[in-house]
């Protein structure tokens, strides 16, 4: 008596779930054809008898196809005549040679169609049938094979340069720009096209410039809330000269200082920031520049990363060499 796992073969079919007996004798079929190892055990159940084990985490739907396959194994075994498949066995290799004829099925029209026994479900096709190979399928998985083994990776055109081409088409046009961004730009005057863009991030190394240049010029802090101007602290050959010693002045002279330090090397715009908020009140006009130039970074990385190239295979007809299909290649 050989003892059958139901739930080692229920793994090993290697299917989610199972709603039908059609569709778990579908993947014993699947089992049986693709591991000597289940068609062994099977064999020898079928022959000598059986008992199933390992049953209580199974569907069974799966419990109930499996006795059926062992049943219809049994019959095929026992048989000692010879067999009526019309499929002709190597002695020695046992394996098929050709395939058993196509039937005919008439429609109510009174059209005949070819029917191939793959064709039927379980339920209607001879359950002799069940472990037999189609080879259509075999065939289809050779060509997918042959056609992705001709694939080739080359530089395709980065997302801008398609973006660029094919501005102005609605049909084909792309929205790269992040709204928050967008709206930053448009304070600036632009246009909301991407050629545009280009040339507003152009403009970023002279603005850079032109910041260094004015805060190196600052020799005053004058205070503009009241109604007159005010001077509250005046740069002098030896520092600054505080005239009005307030907080926000004394804040605002320190600031300056470390602002012009920090301007020296790479700097950041959200690093300088603290310093400018404290100048805001006595050099007007700066932190408006300060903020120009940290979208116009932004927007010039968004830029960078959208005009890298991108690497894209292709893939050709196995029988021309002809391109037919390509996708960017991720990773």
């Amino acid at each position: 008596m050989v003892k059958v796992s139901v739930l080692a073969l229920r793994q090993a079919a290697q299917v989610q779930e199972v709603q039908s007996v059609e569709g778990a004798l579908e993947a014993l079929r699947k089992l049986w054809k693709e591991d000597e190892g289940v068609r062994k055990l099977l064999e020898e159940a079928a022959k000598e008898g059986y008992v199933l084990v390992d049953t209580r985490h199974v569907e069974p739907a799966f419990t109930a196809a499996l006795k059926t396959a062992l049943a219809k194994l049994r019959e095929r075994l026992g048989e000692e005549k010879p067999s009526t498949l019309r499929v002709k066995y190597d002695p020695k290799r046992k394996e098929e040679r050709s395939k058993p004829k196509p039937m005919t099925w008439e429609s109510p029209e009174g059209v005949k169609y070819t029917v191939e026994v793959y064709d039927l479900t379980p339920r209607d096709r001879e359950e002799k049938y069940w472990a037999y190979r189609d080879t259509r399928v075999e065939e289809a998985a050779k060509w997918v094979e042959r056609f992705l083994a001709t694939s080739e990776v080359e530089e395709g055109p980065s997302v801008l340069e398609e973006a660029l081409e094919h501005e102005g088409n609605p049909h084909f046009e792309r929205d790269l720009i992040p709204e928050d961004l967008k709206e930053d730009l448009r304070v600036m005057g632009w246009d909301g096209t991407l050629r545009n863009l280009k040339t507003l991030v152009d403009t970023l190394p002279a603005r850079e410039k032109e910041f260094k240049e004015r805060v190196r010029s600052i020799t005053a802090l004058v205070d503009r809330r009241g109604e007159e101007p005010e001077v509250v602290a005046v740069k002098t050959p030896n520092g600054w000269e505080v005239k009005a010693t307030s907080r926000a002045v004394v804040n605002a002279v320190l600031s300056l200082g470390l602002l012009m330090e920090a301007l020296e090397e790479d700097w950041r715009a959200g690093e300088v920031r603290r310093y400018v908020e404290d100048l805001k009140p006595f050099v007007p006009g700066l932190t408006a520049s300060l903020n120009a130039i940290a979208t116009l970074r932004r927007a010039n990385y968004l830029l960078d990363e959208l005009g890298r190239g991108r690497r894209v295979a292709v893939y050709r007809d196995p029988s021309t060499g002809e391109p037919v299909y390509r996708t960017p290649v991720i990773g």
